[in-house]
């Protein structure tokens, strides 16, 4: 009950705060020791600032300056009330500026896939932060359980369509090229070999359905008791290839790298297009967001960029 008490009377003792504008102006001219500095710091007259210093006064039944004829000084109860003044006035800005930039600060919810991510918007992400400031990017490699993204959602979608009621743009078609170890590609003469032996396993993504593309185009069999594994992750593919476990598709572009590495090796320069690309995928009501248009757009920037050594438009 005693606390009770002791908040009200605190409540109460407010009512005999002089008003904010009274503050500011006692401040600004315990700060400059100057009514006409500090006239100039608000933005106001002399003569409102000296209005103010009368009612800041008037209301304490005390003297806060002394003016003399060339000089301000601060009495004793003066220089008291100074520095309280500052410490509320400092942390009154502080907190406004921090309302102010929560306010400013937009948030993209960005999901794709851990291939996607890794490849193309982690390597190149903090120059997209820092000449865009006042927005938060979340990425996540796991899809919500959303159908269809929200007011600050960006799908990064490997699909022949867009689900139904969104806006989406294609990012990127693949070309996609045989690959293997570093290692399998050196045990054999003619790399072509690799794709007719039996031993050796053929990774897919999703289904068999790239394979068996790739091969029809190259005349190749593609039936008979060949190995196949199949992976919902293109980054789980790489990390076999790379360990020599098999042979697999992957975007050539995306991939070049890996390849200048000399951690994987094109079997063959001989692409297809699946009928699947990567599309940006948002909400229709946001496509013409400014930060969504300006993600959208920086993405498409680096996929070019990322496309140029291996010559693929």
């Amino acid at each position: 009950m005693k606390k009770n008490n002791d908040l009200e009377h605190r409540r109460s003792d407010r009512k005999r705060i002089p008003s904010l504008k009274a503050i500011r102006a006692f401040e600004a001219v315990a700060h400059h020791l100057s009514f006409t500095k500090a006239a100039d710091e608000l933005s106001v007259s002399q003569g409102a600032v000296s209005h103010q210093i009368k009612l800041l006064e008037e209301k304490l039944g005390v003297r806060v300056f002394v003016r003399g004829k060339t000089a301000v000084s601060l009495t004793p109860q003066g220089i008291l009330l100074k520095e309280t003044c500052k410490r509320a006035l400092d942390e009154i800005s502080e907190t406004l500026s921090l309302i102010r930039r929560i306010r400013d600060t937009k948030t993209l919810n960005v999901s794709a896939g851990p291939f996607f991510a890794l490849k193309v918007i982690a390597p190149r992400i903090s120059d997209f932060m820092n000449e865009n400031p006042g927005l938060q990017l979340h990425l996540n490699n796991v899809r919500s359980n959303a159908s269809s993204p929200g007011p600050n959602d960006v799908f990064i979608e490997y699909c022949e369509e867009a689900p139904a009621g969104t806006h989406s743009f294609e990012l990127l078609r693949e070309k996609l090229v045989p690959v293997c170890s570093e290692d399998l590609i050196r045990s054999v003469e003619n790399p072509m070999d690799l794709l007719r032996r039996p031993d050796i396993t053929r990774l897919n993504y999703r289904d068999l359905k790239d394979w068996e593309s790739w091969l029809g185009q190259e005349d190749i069999e593609t039936g008979g008791d060949h190995p196949n594994l199949v992976f919902d992750d293109q980054h789980t593919i790489i990390e076999v290839v790379r360990s020599g476990q098999g042979i697999a598709l992957a975007d050539r572009s995306l991939i070049d790298q890996d390849v200048e590495a000399g951690r994987i090796s094109v079997i063959s320069e001989s692409y297809i297009r699946p009928p699947l690309s990567y599309k940006f995928v948002c909400a229709k009501d946001i496509v013409a967001t400014s930060y969504v248009d300006v993600f959208r757009k920086w993405l498409m920037d680096e996929i070019f960029e990322i496309q140029m050594p291996s010559g693929n438009t």
